[in-house]
Formats: structure tokens, sequence, C-alpha cells
């Protein structure tokens, strides 16, 4: 007869603990028997960074399958966790409609909340037919002297959103994970409100005024990064807004792309990820993907970078964008100064959408090289109900 594991001494089980480094095998550890779970903490903070795993789509439909699949990279293998609070009751269930420090945000009509898909923790934020706090953004380089009581808290009744009012979330972003103290959530909607933003325990959302009039549908993406928010338009300018001055900067412009990411680089930078085909010297480039590096110095303005440094940049079906530190990550062989992504192959029949045909690939920045990472990762309906995949970077914190 073996030996029974589950005797061995409990110190010596929580030091085994502390050397697991995976956060799937920290938890197989836990589910081995009951003392070793009681060896593991509840929120391990010896984790380093995980590679994120890319969910897949699904049909977001209010039926009743709430299996989810997640593509793990550093085991190359997919995890199917059980979700039912992605699913909902009604025929539209329920939306992501974003991925932040390991948490996913969802969205159930004007019902917003946010959920870990590891340990199911949930958090609810504020809904959107409760009363806005709104804050005002002055115009083009403004000084106080010119706008000096244009954040006050004023005309937030126009923003009010009647609970018969469609709200649809584009992107949603954290700036922390939520169990940190001053964590902020900033969403992008269609509706009375263009950004807007709360702290985790608010009872109102700030909404975010711009001081002119402006078409929501010309913003491609937003970021934001120690007091500031960022925007680019479909024209190729960003803008940084100051959130705790009333004042905003032109900081680039004259790129003249169309599908533009924002991301906050490891190191603070602020990085713009151009999605389409570039040529160079009159030959395109076996990537679609064109990464610049924002300079705000004496002349802002963007330049087309090589070589990101430390990031490792990741887009996903949803066009969303990720930055992670290749020096706090166990890559694979493919390594850093490279952007991973989730290619989508699109089968028509009849002149119509029918399926999409997922497989991971990467791309090196500095000569434009693609390598298939997985194999076909499946084939999925498209729809009006479709959920496409976006990146999740794995945590229990």
């Amino acid at each position: 007869m073996g030996p029974d594991w589950s005797l061995l001494p409990p110190e010596l089980l929580k030091v085994m603990a502390e050397k697991v480094t995976s956060l799937a095998d920290y938890i197989r550890f836990g589910a081995v028997c009951r003392p070793w779970l009681s060896a593991c903490s509840r929120r391990p903070s010896h984790l380093p960074p995980q590679l994120p795993w890319l969910m897949l789509p699904y049909q977001s439909n209010g039926n009743d399958n709430s299996t989810r699949l997640f593509y793990d990279l550093s085991a190359s293998k997919i995890h199917k966790i059980d979700l039912p609070e992605t699913c909902g009751s009604n025929i539209r269930g329920v939306s992501i409609c974003g991925s932040s420090h390991g948490w996913l945000v969802l969205q159930k009509g004007q019902l917003v909340s946010l959920l870990n898909p590891i340990t199911h923790a949930t958090i609810s934020l504020p809904p959107f037919n409760g009363p806005p706090s709104a804050i005002g953004i002055a115009a083009l380089n403004a000084s106080n002297a010119e706008y000096p009581n244009f954040f006050q808290n004023w005309n937030a009744d126009r923003y009010a959103i009647k609970r018969t009012d469609n709200v649809r979330v584009c992107k949603a972003i954290l700036t922390s994970s939520p169990l940190q103290p001053n964590c902020m959530v900033f969403v992008f909607t269609v509706s009375k409100w263009p950004l807007a933003f709360c702290k985790i325990g608010d009872e109102c959302w700030t909404v975010i005024e711009f001081k002119y009039p402006w078409r929501l549908l010309d913003i491609c993406d937003f970021t934001y990064n120690n007091g500031f928010l960022y925007t680019v338009d479909r024209k190729g300018p960003i803008k940084m807004y100051n959130l705790k001055k009333p004042s905003r900067t032109l900081l680039g412009g004259g790129i003249n792309l169309i599908n533009m990411h924002l991301v906050e680089g490891v190191s603070g930078d602020i990085l713009l990820i151009y999605d389409g085909p570039i040529h160079v010297n009159g030959v395109f480039k076996e990537t679609k993907y064109t990464v610049y590096k924002l300079s705000n110095d004496e002349e802002p303005k963007c330049t087309e970078v090589m070589d990101v440094g430390q990031n490792v940049l990741f887009v996903d079906g949803g066009y969303r964008a990720l930055s992670l530190s290749s020096a706090n990550l166990s890559l694979p062989e493919w390594g850093a100064n490279c952007l991973c992504y989730d290619s989508v192959r699109l089968e028509k029949q009849n002149g119509q959408a029918t399926l999409y045909n997922h497989n991971i690939k990467f791309a090196r920045l500095d000569d434009g090289k693609v390598i298939d990472i997985t194999g076909d990762l499946g084939s999925f309906q498209v729809n009006e109900d479709w959920q496409k995949s976006l990146w999740l970077t794995p945590s229990l914190l």
C-alpha cells in the first residue's frame, strides 16, 4: 500500500504550495485533498504573472450551456470552465464587454458587474439608470483661468439614462484588480455617455463630458494611465485628457489610419497598434499589425517602432489590446518583442459570413515574420448573438 500523501505535515505542504508557479497547477494542487487545499492561500501573492488565456467565442443567446473554453498559452491546452454567471434568462443573455486584470466585465441590460472566472467572485457596479455625476473636459490647451469652473459637477441631469434606454458597452478597462483600493472602471458606451468611470464602491458613474460636439463612432479606442485618459479617433489624432485638471492636449495626428488600438505599455508608455495592411518599400509586410509609440516630448508625435522592449502585445477577436512585461513571464520559445493575436478566418456561403475559424499566431515586430502557435481552435457560427474572443490574464487576486 502506497503512502498517504494527505498526512504530510502542514508546514511542508505550505512550502510545496509556494513552489508552484503555474496558476492551473496551483488549483490542481489544492484539489488533491482537504489538507492540501488548506495549505493553499485564497489570494496567493507568490504566483508570478501568468501568460494570458484566450477565451474562445460562444453564443450569448441565453441558452443553458454555461461552459466556456479558454486556451492556455503556457500549457498549450484548452480549459473548460463552467460560468453560469455569463448566461442570461432572456434571449439576449449576458454580454462580456471587457477583460482586465484577470476579471471579466459583464453587462446585462443596464446592470454591470465584474467576474473573476477562476474564483467566481463577483462585484456589482452602479447601474446605468442611476443618477450620474458629470464632469467636464476643457477645450484644447485650455488653461484654468479660461475655464475656472469647468470641472464642477454640473448638468448631470442631461446624462440621466431611463430604464427603457438602450446602453451598449463597447469597451471596459480596470486600472488594477478590483480587490485593490482605488480601483477605477472605465467604460466606452453607445448611449448618452461617450466615456464614464466609477470607483469600486461608488453609487453612481461619473460621465466625462467633451466640451465640443463629437461623433461617437469616430473614436476607435481609449486607455488610461496615472490620471490621464487617452483617446484615438479614425483620423489618427491622439488626445490626452487630464482628469485632475481642466486640460486637453493633442499628442499626435496625421497618421490617417482606421483600425487602431491604444494600450498602456509596461513602463507607462502609450502604444498605438494599427490593424491593417502595411507595406515597406513597396512590399506588403507579412504581419497585418504595426506598432507606434507615442512621444510626448517637445513635439508630440507617433513613431513606428520595431522594438517594444519588455512589452509583449496581445490582440483579441474583439480588437482589444493588452500589454504584459516579458520580464515577469515564463515565455515560450517564441519569446519577446512580438505581438500575439487571435487570427480569424471567415467562411462564406452564398456571399454571407457563416463561420469564424480561429487560431493563434504571433508576429515578430523586427522582421514581421508570422508563425502559427496553435492549430485550428474551432469554428463558430456568426450571428447577432456572437460573443467574440478575448484575452484574460488568469489571477486569483
